[in-house]
Parts: structure tokens; sequence; C-alpha cells
């Protein structure tokens, strides 16, 4: 596998919540080599296809209960696919309340990300450009 690249900054970063002014954001990513992408996410379908065949075994075919790690295999395939930054540094404010959102060290996002912000409840995008 390919070393991760050293991070970089995205100035052109910002926050987008419709019918407010866009919020600039200071943003450092690591992107993720399109290889390794490739690796991970076959790695959560095994692991996805394992697991439903396994809960079908078990639960003798109960729909019911195959369909949980059904669901939760297309949600993580989902998300790795589309993961192709991990956050080094992140500091942002809602458009609507400027109050700091949080998104974790370490996290993998795509472009747009959705946040949330706990104090007036809006759902404001993370978009990364440049």
């Amino acid at each position: 596998m390919e070393p991760m690249r050293p991070p970089i900054a995205c100035p052109a970063a910002r926050i987008v919540l419709p019918g407010h002014p866009d919020a600039d954001a200071e943003v450092e990513v690591n992107v993720y080599p399109f290889r390794f992408r490739v690796a991970r996410t076959f790695g959560y379908l095994a692991l996805w296809l394992g697991s439903t065949a396994t809960a079908l075994v078990v639960t003798f075919g109960d729909p019911f209960l195959t369909a949980i790690p059904f669901i939760l295999g297309v949600v993580g395939v989902h998300r790795s696919w589309r993961g192709r930054f991990r956050v080094a540094r992140f500091q942002g404010a809602c458009p609507r309340c400027r109050t700091p959102l949080k998104l974790g060290e370490g996290d993998k996002i795509g472009t747009p990300h959705n946040l949330v912000c706990f104090h007036c409840h809006h759902e404001p995008h993370l978009v990364l450009a440049g």
C-alpha cells in the first residue's frame, strides 16, 4: 500500500447552509490513495457478505434478523467508499449561530460532508475546494 500523503490545507473550504451566508472553515486533510480506498472498501464488502451469510444460516433465514447485518453492511461499504479524505485538523462555525462545529481528527469524510450543529440543530455541509 502507498503511504498516506502529508496533510494538505484546503484554503477554500467553506460551510454551507441554505438561506445563510457561507462560513469559512480551516481544514487540513490527508488524501487516501485510490488503491487504499478500493482495498478498504473490498474489505468492508467481504465483512458485509460474510456477516450476512452467517446471520442467514444462524437465524435459519429469518428475514428480520438477516436484514440487520445487511443494512449495516450497506452503510459501512458506502461510507468507506465516500471517505476520500482523513481529517487532520478542522476549525469552523455554524453559519447560522456561529457555534463551533466538531469534526474529529482521523474522521473519514467526502465532499460535501454533512455536519450537525447541536446548538441550533441545523445541518450545514462542509465543502472542500482547492
